[in-house]
């Protein structure tokens, strides 16, 4: 084939693959849509012929589809959120405010002082949905030979549902003793339940020292109903 000589059109190869040869391609517009409509005819069952039945729920399916589109917008998906969170925290707060329980705990924060000595602030949580009466809480503080340095006693005193007790009676202040050593508290707690009568000592003992500043959250059992 000479160099100027040009090709026109749109060809495609056809024969053998070692030696094929250039065949002119069909464009025509006919011939298109022609193929066009045979691949959808292979995309299809040809023998697929629905009932009037099939149809109808077809054109249902397809306008609640519509339906749904058009009701679901993204303020109405922000406010069914709102709503169920509400919902969420009111289950929440119905269980947490009203169904019966009893849930005390005493938090307790352990502090070395600055220029020597030790410090332990406490306060009694009445969480549950009642009230309780006669709480009393006797603390102390000993070393590693069981050596009490200090001590101090709460109580009896009443606790409606949902409050919280501290002051100069649940604290302990330990002077002149050593910042460098490990040491305990003791912790006892009483009180009587509503329901349950009196309730068995809790006991819990803490070992300190390691650190400078700790907390800690002691729950007593809880009783429901």
């Amino acid at each position: 084939m000479a160099k100027d000589e040009e090709i026109e059109g749109m060809f495609t190869l056809v024969g053998d693959p070692e030696n094929p040869e250039l065949e002119e391609a069909n464009t025509d517009k006919n011939s298109l849509l022609d193929r066009i409509q045979t691949m959808k005819k292979k995309l299809m069952k040809d023998d697929f012929d629905p009932t009037d039945e099939q149809r109808e729920l077809a054109e249902k399916a397809y306008q609640k589809a519509l339906e749904v589109v058009t009701k679901v917008t993204p303020t109405r998906v922000v406010i069914a959120s709102v709503f169920m969170a509400a919902l969420m925290f009111s289950i929440f707060a119905l269980g947490f405010w009203v169904i019966p329980r009893d849930s005390v705990s005493v938090d307790v924060v352990y502090k070395q002082g600055s220029s020597g000595g030790h410090v332990i602030l406490m306060e009694v949580h009445n969480f549950g949905s009642r009230g309780i009466a006669n709480v009393e809480v006797d603390a102390s503080f000993y070393d590693t030979d069981g050596e009490v340095l200090n001590s101090t006693s709460f109580g009896p005193v009443s606790m409606m549902a949902h409050t919280s007790i501290a002051g100069d009676e649940l604290e302990i202040v330990i002077t002149g003793a050593s910042i460098w050593e490990s040491y305990f508290i003791e912790i006892e707690l009483d009180y009587e339940s509503s329901c349950c009568g009196p309730i068995s000592k809790h006991v819990w003992t803490i070992e300190v020292g390691e650190y400078t500043f700790e907390t800690h959250r002691l729950d007593a059992e809880r009783n429901w109903l």
